[in-house]
């Protein structure tokens, strides 16, 4: 397949054409891949405490409620408002269950890119939103893959400071891919391209 200019994807979805609006002029894409299912997948592990955390809630509010219609009359507002206090915690793991499945939607609607510029990912969720990080702002690289070549590649692409002013890396993640390598190739080559241009 030639990189430097990747055919497009049949039927010119909404990330692909976002993607080429997304392109400078004489730009080229070097790598792309879609987010995958699979890294999704395994927020489902959060379920183990989701599901006692949401059933502790939701018994906690139901026999709170049911403690309230045994008071008399003379019962103060507050007594009658207690079984509110249930419906916070019931939230939070409503949140907690749909987390993995807004991940799942999120993914699908993710590409990755490297073109012979930049790092680029575009997200479509109802908005379109977009990353770029030039190629003099890549660092260090960290690839994690698994043996069907699918993984992740973490890029350092600056140095920041946390709420208490300590200092952290900055990172741009590539992943889940299924062709993460590639991705891992594209970047070194974008990376080596803008040492050669330093040095020049």
């Amino acid at each position: 397949m030639d990189l430097e200019n990747p055919p497009l994807a049949q039927g010119r979805d909404q990330l692909e054409l976002a993607l080429e609006r997304e392109l400078e002029a004489g730009e080229r894409v070097r790598w792309k891949g879609r987010g995958m299912l699979q890294e999704a997948l395994t927020r489902f592990a959060l379920y183990l405490f989701a599901i006692p955390w949401t059933a502790f809630a939701l018994f906690w509010t139901a026999m709170a409620w049911s403690a309230t219609g045994a008071m008399d009359e003379n019962a103060g507002f507050l007594s009658y408002a207690f079984p509110l206090f249930g419906l916070p915690f019931i939230a939070v793991g409503i949140f907690m269950l749909a987390t993995p499945f807004l991940a799942m939607f999120k993914a699908r609607k993710t590409l990755f890119a490297v073109t012979d510029q930049r790092l680029l990912r575009i997200t479509i969720t109802g908005l379109l939103e977009t990353e770029s990080i030039p190629a003099n702002r890549i660092g260090s690289l960290t690839r994690k893959e698994a043996r069907d070549g699918s993984g992740s590649l973490t890029i350092a692409v600056g140095v920041g400071r946390d709420s208490d002013g300590d200092k952290r890396t900055e990172t741009f993640v590539i992943g889940k891919v299924a062709d993460v390598m590639g991705a891992e190739s594209a970047v070194k080559r974008l990376l080596n391209q803008g040492r050669r241009e330093s040095a020049g």
